[in-house]
């Protein structure tokens, strides 16, 4: 038997804070590259030559991170509570194997779970996805983050925790994307989401398919996204009679209008659309939203609610400060009150795989319902 060498090399890539700095080189690392080691983590990574168990010209790498924090929040009554909670701890597999000279096969495995109780297993599937790439791009299979959040939401979305409200857009899973090259700074990315016959509303009784699209142009510090979903396979549970009342459904099977039972759902089949922008200059990171999200018919805001964002990101040293701004406008406000929304928070990196972070977010709602103020810690390996 001839030798069989391997090895074992630890790479040391903390975690990245939840802010986005688009420059060309990072789009095109996650539109073109299937990046193994898990966006913000360290990774155990190994190598296999020829001869080991593991597949020829095969990586695979094991990442996680533990996320205990505190936070103090206000329900829709205005009261607060404070307790010890986790924000999403991770644990992740990834591999990469090449295929040929020109194609790739990747594929990414990440479950959640909660660092601050004994709850038995895993709480949920975070990611999970198959695919190639090479000189044509990426084709990926699976369940992972929307094209349409990647550019669009992401490029005001700052904070760990205390984040601005999102605009509708699609589901994770059951998606197909497709990721473009580079053209010298211009790419897109598009998906299809499949719901099968069973997978819809208790409403529906059919398949759907949604399409998302998003793309632009990116500089060396600054970039200019445009993105689209039309959220057809994703479900809702906001449908109204006539009257603009939500509508619920019995044990019987009966609808009415009455909030002791649970909503009725239905596919959503309305659009949202946004425009986003990023520019980094020195120390400082800015990006810019707007969006406008069809609402479902007869609903109390209206036909639309738009959504106006503005984020900054000040970075010294192992210090990031941040904060967004956000304006969410329906279009009736007899009874949908347009709102202005407020985060701000700061990161530490006290020593390579170790971040401690502070938040608190502003909502406007009635009663201050989910003012929140917090502190955490990102413990990465």
């Amino acid at each position: 038997m001839t030798d069989i060498q391997s090895w074992i090399t630890i790479n040391l890539a903390l975690r990245k804070p939840k802010a986005h700095t688009m420059t060309r080189k990072q789009l095109l690392s996650a539109a073109i590259a299937a990046t193994l080691a898990a966006p913000g983590a360290q990774a155990l990574e190994f190598t296999a030559d020829e001869g080991l168990s593991l597949a020829e010209n095969t990586t695979f790498n094991l990442y996680g991170t533990v996320e205990p924090k505190v936070i103090s929040e206000k329900n829709e009554d205005g009261d607060a509570s404070t307790e010890l909670d986790d924000e999403d701890s991770t644990l992740g597999f990834a591999f990469e194997t090449r295929v040929s000279n020109a194609v790739t096969a990747f594929g990414q495995l990440e479950l959640e779970y909660s660092s601050d109780d004994n709850s038995d297993g895993f709480d949920s599937q975070d990611s999970a996805f198959l695919g190639v790439k090479g000189d044509f791009g990426k084709v990926q299979a699976g369940n992972f983050d929307s094209v349409y959040e990647d550019l669009i939401i992401d490029a005001t979305e700052v904070a760990e925790d205390a984040e601005i409200s999102d605009e509708a857009f699609a589901g994770e899973n059951n998606q197909i994307a497709y990721y473009s090259p580079d053209w010298n700074g211009f790419s897109f990315r598009t998906q299809a989401r499949i719901q099968g016959r069973d997978e819809g509303p208790g409403s529906e009784d059919s398949n759907e398919v949604g399409l998302s699209i998003a793309g632009g142009y990116t500089g060396n510090n600054w970039g200019l996204y445009a993105g689209y979903d039309d959220r057809a396979a994703d479900t809702t549970g906001e449908v109204y009679n006539a009257n603009g009342e939500q509508l619920y459904v019995d044990n019987d099977g009966n609808i009415t209008t009455n909030d002791d039972f649970d909503a009725l759902t239905a596919y959503d089949s309305e659009n949202t659309y946004g425009i986003a922008g990023v520019y980094g200059i020195g120390q400082f990171e800015f990006g810019a939203k707007y969006s406008i999200q069809e609402n479902a018919e007869n609903a109390p805001a209206g036909d639309e609610t738009t959504f106006t964002a503005l984020r900054g990101t000040f970075t010294q040293g192992r210090t990031e400060f941040y904060g967004a701004a956000q304006r969410v406008s329906p279009d009736d406000e007899t009874t949908v009150k347009e709102r202005d929304e407020f985060t701000l928070g700061v990161s530490h990196k006290l020593y390579e795989p170790l971040s401690l972070w502070a938040e608190a977010g502003w909502y406007d709602k009635e009663n201050d319902a989910d003012d929140n103020v917090m502190v955490g810690a990102i413990y990465s390996f």
